[in-house]
């Protein structure tokens, strides 16, 4: 996978170009990164999904389909996703890559400019967004926040994180709350609007063939012309070790009840420990021949999933599962009892090896996609030099057993989560 190049664009912006030519598309992503703030979050979540409904030039659904449609069928996709304790507001535009174009036409430019015009220039009436508009995307955005508290397992994990980082940027959900979205006004939205283009962070990576010099033009632009703008600097809240085991049960109507664990890793994003931490989730319960699937559900039967991930932006970990409630207490202690395990070295050459190969793997089949491939990139934003997925696994090569163990020797529970059943099982 070709390294990236960076170029700054204005205070606060840079854009990230990766050019390879093995794909037929080209894609272009522009991110607002926004410290996570629960007064705030639901009005920003609602921005990118209002950005891409038109534009200035393109005032309507009708008029600015007919303009993707010319531009080869591009798509413009809108997200809202979370870099450790940063709420990130995406926009996607999806084309051809310009070496398909019929007549020599630069398909990605038109893109970047489209891009661009949605973020600087939207349709207003009256100085604020369309009421209709507002009203339309606030029943979308509750519909995402429903669909979530409806998967119970993901809910859960937001739960414990909750729990964990009580009173962090970090427990603040990405999309707001139901109440803040059916809170929002016209007026309340456009004026996070302007705030987030003052004081966002701005990052765009460019992916295609042969990427145009001026596909930045129109973001450079558009910064240079807000009066105040002053970006934010991020500086997430990163704790070493839990000082405290925080414990909740919540009842529900479910069948399953979900155990999730909160761990604090005590190792963050730019420590040295992060390649040791990233091997060590992987062996305790990161994949399907971790330590964790291999003796809490198959060999003892106590759940019926087991997995554990990492958040090297925070330095937190979760471990979470799916078990009968009657069985829990059993379930977390043998948890506990396979990371001492990994504490004390307690894991053979062979599982550290599984372990690791799994973890290169990943890294190494990033750039099969474009998508994942400016996934990865995105969520280094706030590294001074990226690294890139072939250097993320070399350094996971490079981890020894000794400092997998001192990995695991550096987490503490600090949080204990159980969804259970309306009546006690």
């Amino acid at each position: 996978m070709p390294h990236p190049l960076y170029q700054p664009l204005t205070g606060g912006a840079g854009l990230l170009t990766l050019s390879d030519g093995r794909f037929k598309t080209a894609r272009l992503s522009v991110a607002l990164l926004l410290p996570l703030d629960k007064d705030a979050a639901s009005a920003y979540a609602i921005l990118p999904y209002l950005l891409r409904r038109s534009c200035e030039a393109y005032p309507g659904f009708t008029v600015l389909k007919r303009r993707l449609n010319e531009l080869y069928g591009a798509r413009i996709v809108a997200e809202v996703t979370r870099l450790g304790e940063c709420q990130a507001l995406v926009l996607h535009a999806v084309s051809i890559d310009d070496r398909f174009a019929l007549h020599g036409e630069t398909v990605a430019s038109a893109c970047a400019e489209l891009l661009g015009s949605m973020l600087f220039r939207p349709v207003l009436e009256n100085g604020a967004f369309p009421a209709k508009d507002v009203e339309q995307e606030k029943r979308c955005l509750i519909e995402r926040i429903q669909s979530e508290i409806n998967e119970k397992r993901l809910y859960a994990r937001r739960r414990c994180e909750s729990l964990l980082c009580e009173g962090e940027p970090y427990a603040v959900d990405r999309h707001g709350t139901i109440e803040g979205v059916s809170a929002l006004t016209p007026a309340s939205v456009t004026e996070a609007w302007k705030r987030a283009l003052s004081t966002a962070q701005v990052r765009l990576i460019a992916q295609g063939a042969d990427i145009p010099k001026d596909i930045g033009d129109a973001f450079r632009a558009g910064l240079a012309s807000l009066p105040d703008r002053n970006p934010c600097r991020y500086t997430p809240q990163i704790v070493r070790r839990a000082s405290t085991v925080r414990e909740a049960v919540e009842r529900m109507d479910v069948g399953q009840a979900k155990l999730v664990l909160g761990l604090r890793a005590g190792a963050a994003e730019p420590d040295e420990g992060v390649p040791a931490m990233r091997l060590m989730n992987a062996l305790l319960g990161g994949t399907p021949h971790s330590l964790l699937f291999r003796n809490v559900r198959e060999k003892l039967s106590l759940c019926y999933y087991c997995q554990s991930s990492y958040d090297r932006l925070k330095g937190v970990m979760l471990i979470d599962s799916g078990v009968e409630e009657k069985n829990a207490e059993r379930a977390k202690e043998e948890i506990l009892r396979q990371l001492d395990a990994v504490r004390a070295g307690g894991f053979t050459d062979e599982d550290l090896e599984s372990a690791r190969l799994s973890v290169v793997n990943q890294f190494r089949t990033v750039g099969d996609l474009q998508s994942t491939a400016g996934s990865w990139y995105l969520g280094q934003s706030f590294q001074e030099i990226p690294s890139t997925p072939e250097e993320a696994a070399k350094a996971v090569e490079a981890v020894t057993k000794e400092q997998v163990a001192a990995a695991a020797q550096g987490v503490s529970l600090g949080a204990a989560y159980l969804l259970a059943g309306k009546e006690a099982q």
